[in-house]
C-alpha cells in the first residue's frame, strides 16, 4: 500500500525549508557585501542541494525578495505602537518613511537589487502594490490603511478611492528611492518628506 503523505504535512515542510533558505541567505545578506553572496554559498551555508535551493528559489534576486519582505513585515509590526500614537497621515506616514530611509541607508545594494527583481518580474510595467486583502507584509497595505483614516477623518480627499492612492502614493515612493539610488549624495529622509508634500498638496502653483 502507497503511503499519500497528507498536503497540510508537505507544505509545512515546504515552509519550514523556505524559512532555513532565506535565514541562512539573510544572515549573509546582512554579513557580506550582497553582490559576494552566492546561490552556491547559500546551499553550503544551509547544508542542502543546490537543487533543493533552486528548486524554492531561482533566483538570488527571489531569495533577497523573499527575506525582505519578511524583514519589513516585522518592522511594520514594530512600528505599530508609535504609529497609532500619532495623529494624522502626515505624522504616522512619516514614521514609516523615517524607518524606510534608515533601512535604506544600511543596504543600497540590496535595495537595488531589489527593486530591479521586482521590476523585471513584472516586465514593463512598474511594481503595483497588493490589494489590501494580501497577506503578504508590503509596504504599500499601510499606505491604504493611512490613506483610508486620513479620508475618514477629512485630511485627505475622497475624490479619488483610497486604492487608487495608495497607487500613487506607492510610486511616489519607489520613484523617490530611485533618485536616491541614482544621487546618493541626496537626503533620502528629505526626499521622503518632500514627496509627502507633494502628495499632500499636488503640484500646482499656489498662486493659480
Amino acid at each position: 500500500m502507497t503511503l499519500v503523505e497528507e498536503p497540510g504535512r508537505r507544505e509545512r515542510k515546504r515552509q519550514q525549508m523556505v524559512a532555513l533558505l532565506v535565514g541562512v541567505a539573510g544572515r549573509l545578506f546582512e554579513t557580506q557585501p550582497y553582490p559576494s553572496v552566492t546561490m552556491e554559498q547559500i546551499a553550503l551555508e544551509a547544508d542542502v542541494a543546490k537543487r533543493t535551493l533552486y528548486n524554492h528559489f531561482p533566483t538570488k534576486e527571489a531569495l533577497l525578495a523573499h527575506w525582505l519582505e519578511a524583514e519589513l513585515k516585522r518592522d511594520l509590526e514594530r512600528l505599530l505602537p508609535e504609529l497609532k500614537r500619532r495623529n494624522g497621515f502626515v505624522e504616522r506616514v512619516s514614521i514609516e518613511l523615517d524607518a524606510s530611509a534608515d533601512w535604506c541607508q544600511r543596504h543600497p545594494a540590496h535595495l537595488a537589487a531589489y527593486l530591479r527583481h521586482r521590476f523585471l518580474s513584472m516586465g514593463d510595467a512598474p511594481p503595483q502594490p497588493e490589494p489590501p486583502s494580501s497577506d503578504r507584509g508590503d509596504i504599500a497595505r499601510l499606505w491604504h490603511a493611512l490613506i483610508v483614516d486620513g479620508q475618514a477623518a477629512g485630511e485627505i480627499s475622497d475624490r479619488f478611492s483610497a486604492m487608487q492612492l495608495t497607487t500613487w502614493f506607492h510610486h511616489l515612493y519607489l520613484g523617490t528611492l530611485m533618485r536616491w539610488l541614482i544621487e546618493p549624495t541626496l537626503a533620502l529622509r528629505d526626499e521622503f518628506t518632500q514627496m509627502v508634500a507633494l502628495f499632500m498638496e499636488g503640484a500646482a502653483s499656489r498662486s493659480a
